[in-house]
Formats: structure tokens, sequence, C-alpha cells
């Protein structure tokens, strides 16, 4: 298979740009004889005119040759080995050999048999078989040119999302990949190829095929990257996330009489979580957990007028419960993160009816979880465009959320 060679000089990727251990990796394979290629989503980056969250190296030198080369290495990997590269500071430079086949592709024997097995190959496979082309694309340090064997280019060029080879196929081999063609449209804003987009539509389905922990690692990264409001839109849209967890649709889709507000509000919640990743603030699993239930819960819950406020409250535990166990248990996530979450979304009505009396009780405010609740209170007052009593603005929130401004004049919630 013959690639397409962009040359240094039309291309926009200086070794300035490349961090300088990625390049002492990159140099010490070129000079043992090794092919030594930059991979994947940095050259991706680059070409995008980003600095790239990490350097991943792409060479024919065999796992046992690599950790040969360097002292500060360590094998890492069962089914597929990679080598690890330590530098000061912590950081990882992570080493692959070429590959004929994604760790997650299946080969049928003659015995009609689905294995698993590691296989070595060319630059060319490697190329194929990942997910997109835009990070098929290879930066080589022999002589600083671009190799493309899958039309990266061109389509980096026309902003289109694509799957390399045929997607119907690629979606069978590993459903992850529907999930990881959302999150790059997600990130860049390009749009999906239209093959690829009805492929999404004919094969959601098989999404819960794989691996509950896999599921919940790539669905973690849609909310924690700061794309996550394109990403679930576009997940909305296709109907992969009603793959994923099913009970959603009672709220958020055809099922829900108040689907559009609900989805307004789902999606507002996690465009301010885009907001604060982008300042470098961080945001808890536990957070996220219970951001992402609480449109459901609150169109599932509504109070009903012939409950007490007792009853109410024990209807909203159970399912509080019920949607914890029933929508996330299946995706292993963990369970203090759980536990967290559900005692962050228990707190909402007490905060309700604190910022009604103007008092928090100081039971409350001891809890381990008393900011994490403040922080989820406000998210979902800012999302639906409603004030924040100032009692509560002043406790933790102002610090957390930077579109509150804070008072002028401090008011301290009275303790009970």
């Amino acid at each position: 298979m013959t690639p397409t060679i962009i040359p240094r000089s039309q291309h926009p990727i200086s070794r300035k740009m490349i961090d300088e251990e990625a390049l002492k990796v990159l140099y010490r394979l070129h000079r043992n004889g090794f092919l030594a290629y930059l991979v994947g989503g940095s050259v991706r980056d680059l070409l995008l005119g980003k600095v790239p969250k990490d350097f991943d190296v792409a060479t024919n030198a065999h796992p046992h040759e690599i950790s040969g080369l360097f002292r500060n290495s360590r094998i890492i990997g069962r089914r597929f080995r990679l080598v690890h590269v330590f530098f000061r500071g912590g950081k990882i430079i992570e080493l692959s050999t070429f590959r004929s086949r994604s760790e997650f592709e299946e080969i049928e024997t003659e015995q009609g048999e689905l294995v698993r097995k590691e296989s070595f190959g060319t630059p060319a496979e490697d190329a194929l078989r990942r997910d997109i082309t835009i990070n098929g694309l290879f930066y080589n340090i022999a002589d600083f040119s671009i190799i493309d064997y899958v039309g990266g280019i061109a389509d980096l060029h026309s902003r289109i999302i694509r799957t390399i080879g045929d997607p119907d196929e690629r979606f069978q081999q590993d459903p992850v990949r529907m999930i990881r063609v959302i999150r790059h449209a997600a990130r860049t804003g390009f749009r999906v190829e239209e093959k690829t987009y009805e492929a999404i539509l004919r094969h959601r389905e098989e999404i819960r095929q794989c691996p509950p922990s896999r599921l919940r690692d790539e669905f973690l990264r849609e909310l924690r990257e700061g794309a996550a409001n394109p990403s679930l839109h576009f997940m909305l849209q296709t109907g992969l996330l009603f793959s994923l967890f099913p009970d959603l649709e009672r709220a958020l889709g055809n099922r829900s009489l108040s689907m559009e507000k609900t989805q307004e509000v789902f999606l507002s919640l996690f465009d301010l979580v885009d907001q604060l990743i982008k300042t470098g603030r961080t945001v808890s699993e536990s957070i996220l957990l219970a951001l992402f239930l609480t449109p459901f819960l609150r169109a599932v819950t509504p109070e009903h007028p012939f409950l007490g406020k007792r009853e109410n409250y024990l209807y909203l535990a159970q399912t509080t419960r019920w949607a914890i166990h029933q929508i996330l248990t299946p995706f292993s996530f963990p369970r203090g993160a759980k536990e967290i979450a559900y005692q962050i979304l228990m707190a909402q009505s007490n905060l309700k009816k604190s910022g009604q009396t103007g008092v928090i009780p100081k039971r409350l405010r001891m809890k381990k979880y008393f900011k994490e609740s403040v922080f989820l209170f406000g998210m979902e007052a800012q999302a639906k465009g409603e004030k924040v009593p100032h009692m509560l603005r002043n406790t933790v929130t102002s610090d957390l959320l930077p579109w509150w401004p804070k008072e002028t004049t401090r008011r301290h919630a009275r303790d009970r």
C-alpha cells in the first residue's frame, strides 16, 4: 500500500512543537536503525494548532528491543504489550510496536472459533487498524514528513470524521468505536461523514456487548475532557445514549412529556461542566454521576400533591437508590463514588429547604459531601436560570463556580 507523503515544506509541524522527551525517544530509535513515528492524536492536534496532551510513538522495534534501548522503561500489558519510558517529573512516553489489528478485534479461525491474538504488523497495517482517518497519520522523525495511508490529511482539511474502512465492519468488530467517533466530532467540531453516521444508527444497540469497565472508562472520558455537552447532544441525536442507558429514555426520550425541557437542562448542566474543565478545574466522579442523574430524577420524581413531605422524601430516596443501582451499577462504577453521588442527590431537598428558611442545619454543614452538594445545587440552578439564595452562594459555591459573583456584604448562614 503506497502512502501519501507530505514533506516538511508542506505541513506546519516543527520539532519545536514536539515534547522534548518524545523527541529523545524518537531520535534514539532512529539512530539505532528502527522506524520511529509520532502517531495518532498528537499528530492530529499539532496539525490543528493544538498542544497535545500526550505524545505517543510507534516503531517496528519489538517490546524487548525497545526495553533494551531504554533503561528507564517498563513493558506493560498482557494481550498487547506496550513500553512506557519514564522521565523526571513523572512524564511517560508510550511506545507501541506496529500492529496489524486493534486490541479488541476478534479473529475467526478455520474452525470457526473467535480468538484475540497479538500480531505485530507493518506501518500500513498499523494505520488501517486505527479508528478514524484523522487519527491515522504518522510523523516520521527521519525526514520530518507526514505519512498518510488513510486519507487523514484530506479529511482534516475538509473537517470530516470518518472511520478507516467500512464503518459497519469497524463498529461490529469493536462497538466502542462509535463512542470515539462521537467524542472526536465533539472535540473538533467536525461533521461525521454520512456513512459513518448511518452505521452508528444501525449498530448502536451492539454497544452493550462491550465489557462494562470499557464502557465506563470511555463514557467518563466523554464527561471529563471539556466536550461533554456536544458529545451528549450527539449521543441523544443518534440514540446511542439510550442504548447505553435504556432507562434514561423515560425522561430524555420520546416517552417523556417534558423531553425538550429535560434535555435542555441535561445539556446545560454539562455545558457548565465543560466551562469549568476548560478553566483547569476538576469535577469529581461523584459529582459527574450526580449531575448525570439529576434531570432524570427531576422528571420521574415530581412532588405528589396528595403525599406528605415525609412520603415524598421516602419516594425520592427509593427512586434515587433504584436509579443508581439500575442505571450505574451495570457499568462497574466504584461503590464509593455511587454512594457519595446518592448522598449529594439526597442533600438537594435539604438545601432547597435551607434556602427557604435561611438556616443550614449544622449536621448538614458537617457532612463530608456538603461542599459537593452545594456545588450540584448551584449547577442545577444555573442550568435552569434560577437564583441561588445568598446564604448558599456564600458558603462555598462562589469559590467553586466562577460565574457567580461574591456578595459585597458576606452573609453567614446561621447554624442550628
